[in-house]
């Protein structure tokens, strides 16, 4: 009978959540709640960004990327134009469209928030960074921040 109660102990303590699993639920919860600004309206709407990126072998890349602001949907649309600037060709202009998915956590940046433009069969082809502003960052292959002293950012504008 003695052996009885260290294991009837051990049976109830095991099926007890621990402090560490009830909080990362909330923790969980909280960041699928949190207000984006990308994400901020409850109709269907369009937020603009544009930037001068760097080029290697032109002027530059002006960027326009378009993505649509629907909270209700589970697949958002996105518009990105490139215009790579005084090639040997001219102004080069780019179009390209499709989805694109908002993920919460980076390496290294747990909180942050990024957007994943996506091909086809749903691989990133480019990848950002929100910052509390609401700029854009465009991020490398990996998704890590570009090191380096030239400017990778889109700003919010306005719809022309």
């Amino acid at each position: 009978m003695k052996y009885w109660i260290p294991i009837i102990l051990l049976v109830f303590s095991c099926d007890a959540p621990t402090e560490e699993s009830r909080y990362s639920g909330e923790d969980m919860e909280e960041a699928d709640s949190r207000e984006e600004i990308v994400l901020e309206s409850s109709a269907s709407t369009w937020m603009y960004y544009e930037g001068l990126l760097p080029c290697a072998d032109c002027e530059g890349i002006r960027t326009q990327l378009k993505l649509e602001n629907s909270p209700e949907k589970r697949e958002r649309s996105y518009e990105l134009t490139e215009t790579y600037l005084g090639t040997e060709e001219g102004d080069r202009e780019f179009v390209s469209s499709g989805l694109y998915e908002v993920v919460y956590g980076l390496e290294g940046e747990p909180g942050a928030m990024a957007i994943r433009l996506l091909d086809d069969s749903s691989k990133a082809i480019k990848s950002f960074r929100q910052d509390k502003e609401g700029k854009l960052h465009l991020l490398d292959r990996e998704e890590k921040a570009i090191a380096s002293e030239l400017n990778y950012t889109l700003e919010v504008v306005e719809p022309k």
